[in-house]
């Protein structure tokens, strides 16, 4: 054993009978990888699906978490440099009190705050789309970006929302803000990763993963 160990790490330098040596060892450490597997399975076969799927949903969700840091950032990053471009152009400063006297909703402040959020919140659902397409969901989206699939997940993340500001609204009456914001995340991000990976993103029968068909962005 000593001759194959000494040469693992440059096989060119091994002399034939160690190569060949080196090559069985590694081969009947991969076969006996294999029915350790086959053993467990064989052990319980029910459970080892489900710890499967587990898993597999945990490592899910633990992306859509990072996904969601990330374009949070994205959207307040956006969100305050169009709030400083629209209130330092005068240009759109008067248009926005036109449009408040138009509308009696408010003065000009409160539609370019409205504004600004809008193009945040636009930039964030696009950008964790693609994201969660291209890395969370590339199994059951193939890496494809749909019209249809984008407008569903932007409508989950209006649904998030609400359910977030319903939620914050809700727990501040008995508890302090921090634990009433605290408690909105938590419920919007088990909206919103429940619709991804059920409605948005699921397995549709008799496609194959990744068939685009039509309405491809």
């Amino acid at each position: 054993m000593r001759p194959v160990l000494s040469c693992h790490r440059r096989l060119s330098a091994c002399r034939p009978g160690e190569a060949k040596a080196w090559h069985r060892w590694t081969a009947q450490r991969t076969d006996g990888e294999k029915m350790d597997t086959s053993r467990i399975e064989g052990l319980f076969p029910r459970a080892v699906p489900v710890v499967q799927r587990r898993a597999g949903m945990i490592r899910k969700a633990a992306s859509f978490a990072v996904i969601g840091v990330v374009n949070t950032v994205v959207d307040a990053s956006v969100f305050f440099v169009a709030l400083m471009g629209l209130q330092s152009a005068g240009a759109s400063v008067r248009a926005f009190e036109t449009a408040a006297g138009l509308c009696g909703c408010g003065d000009a402040d409160d539609l370019m705050l409205i504004a600004a959020n809008l193009m945040g919140w636009v930039v964030g659902v696009t950008g964790s789309y693609v994201l969660n397409s291209t890395f969370t969901f590339a199994e059951e989206s193939g890496r494809t970006l749909r019209l249809r699939d984008y407008g569903a997940f932007a409508a989950s993340g209006v649904l998030g929302a609400i359910a977030n500001t319903a939620t914050l609204v809700l727990v501040a009456q008995v508890m302090p803000v921090w634990f009433a914001k605290a408690c909105a995340i938590l419920v919007s991000f088990v909206v919103n990763f429940t619709m991804s990976h059920f409605v948005v993103f699921r397995k549709r029968r008799g496609c194959t993963p990744g068939e685009a068909g039509s309405g491809t962005a």
